[in-house]
């Protein structure tokens, strides 16, 4: 193959790429999204608040990372109306649909491997977001792990690093957008109505039991730092390992000065960049949390 021969292929990949990724960002139907990138030896990095445009304008240095071995993933930014449910079959695809839950996109991540994005209709507070997709789990199955309001799924158009993925020729798949209608899921209302209902009831049946241990036990302080890095279902991941810390750390009543202190004393931070980064990014994380 000539040198022009070449370029015109990685051209024409580009443009596939690029049509792909719009497809999926308009189903999913947010005006803003996250990028994460997280490079084979773990550092993730992550940008914010990212328009159509940005997106499209990174895609180039995208695949550049991700021939390189670095994962390529997107969520919404801030609160939004999505569930994301995770490691579906294509059997769980096909229960979704009959039941009422036909997802607004389907990405499928290696062979018979698929991540489905619902959409609500309406934009769910942080709690209730988190509590619909651990149902969403609950019944259809997938991968409890990735269950929240704010875990990453993969960007279609580019190959899924992870090694136990590999095509038997030892190419890595690529994540391929199989279904991208964007639109709000049939029982959705009543989903949602029920999600609440079960909530308020839990609350008001646990209500007295609370406050008895609030009086019999002491309060028992934070997990350490450590324990979340070290602990395999964030797989090297130390940022979602530092948020998800944070987070915890939050509700144990730690402050922002608290939490902001021990992400900069937890570990080597160098790859965020020169000192003043650091602190930006331990300050934005404790933030984030207490939020």
């Amino acid at each position: 193959m000539t040198e022009v021969e070449r370029r015109k292929r990685g051209e024409k990949s580009v443009i596939i790429v690029r049509r792909m990724v719009r497809e999926q960002l308009r189903a999913m139907g947010c005006e803003r999204f996250d990028l994460g990138i997280r490079r084979d030896a773990g550092e993730m990095i992550l940008w914010e608040e990212q328009g159509f445009i940005e997106i499209e304008e990174a895609i180039k240095w995208l695949r550049h990372e991700n021939g390189k071995g670095a994962h390529i993933y997107i969520r919404p930014a801030g609160t939004h109306g999505l569930s994301l449910i995770d490691d579906l079959t294509a059997d769980g695809i096909e229960r979704l649909k009959a039941d009422g839950f036909q997802p607004a996109v389907v990405v499928e991540t290696s062979p018979n491997n698929f991540q489905a994005w619902l959409n609500h209709g309406q934009v769910l507070e942080t709690a209730l977001s988190t509590r619909a997709a651990k149902a969403l789990v609950e019944r259809f199955g997938g991968d409890p792990s990735s269950a929240d309001w704010r875990h990453f799924g993969r960007l279609a158009g580019f190959t899924n690093p992870k090694r136990q993925r590999q095509l038997c020729s030892g190419v890595r798949p690529f994540a391929r957008l199989r279904s991208a209608i964007g639109c709000v899921y049939p029982k959705a209302a009543e989903f949602l109505a029920d999600i609440r209902k079960s909530n308020d009831d839990g609350a008001g049946q646990g209500e007295q039991p609370y406050k008895r241990s609030r009086r019999s036990k002491k309060p028992v302080g934070p997990k350490r730092l450590r324990e979340f890095h070290n602990d395999p279902i964030y797989a090297g991941d130390l940022h979602r390992a530092d948020m998800a810390w944070a987070k915890h750390a939050a509700g144990a009543g730690l402050t922002l000065e608290q939490i902001k202190t021990e992400l900069l004393d937890g570990r080597d931070l160098g790859k965020k960049g020169n000192h003043k980064r650091q602190v930006e990014y331990a300050e934005r994380t404790a933030r984030k949390a207490i939020e």
